[in-house]
């Protein structure tokens, strides 16, 4: 698949904020990381011409099927992402240290801009880093590694670490004479 850019062309840009509405495809979203896309992504970017450049403000929703830290279970969430951003005519001047106005900046050199891998970066810097299925979930159990519904329910006979060894060594050796 060709890729398509989407381009903003700057010099339409005024003083009075633009708002553009973009739907973007899960191919173009382009994220191959642990979580998948799995609708279009609605966007709206909202541009505006300022002393310094142009204000942009990125904000986005799409499905995205998540596997829980907790409990390991896949889950599909609306995930809501957003940023906003200053694009500044010029060449990135810093060299060993960053200013504050870098931070926040991206440095344009032409009067349109592709905003795709914007949004892309956006959505992907947006991602959580441990998503939960709920915030009460309460994870596997970590002796059967089953999923714990419910705290009362769900118990195991308490066994030493000593206990633990000699039953590993017991099965290990065991299945070491087999072969």
């Amino acid at each position: 698949m060709e890729r398509r850019e989407i381009l903003l062309l700057l010099k339409d840009i005024g003083y009075k904020p633009r708002r553009f509405r973009l739907e973007i495809t899960p191919e173009e979203m382009d994220y191959s990381g642990e979580y998948a896309v799995v609708g279009n992504a609605d966007v709206l970017i909202t541009v505006v011409r300022t002393d310094i450049g142009y204000h942009m403000k990125v904000e986005g929703e799409v499905d995205v099927r998540f596997v829980c830290s907790r409990c390991l279970e896949e889950y599909v969430r609306k995930f809501r992402f957003s940023d906003e951003n200053i694009l500044r005519r010029g060449a990135y001047s810093g060299g060993v240290s960053l200013k504050d106005e870098d931070v926040d900046s991206i440095y344009i050199d032409r009067d349109e801009i592709d905003v795709l891998p914007i949004i892309r970066e956006i959505f992907i810097s947006n991602l959580p880093i441990n998503p939960v299925c709920s915030p009460d979930c309460k994870g596997i159990c970590p002796v059967c590694g089953l999923k714990i519904e419910d705290e009362a329910e769900h118990r195991h006979e308490k066994v030493s670490g000593a206990r633990k060894l000699g039953d590993f060594l017991q099965v290990a050796l065991k299945e070491g004479g087999k072969k």
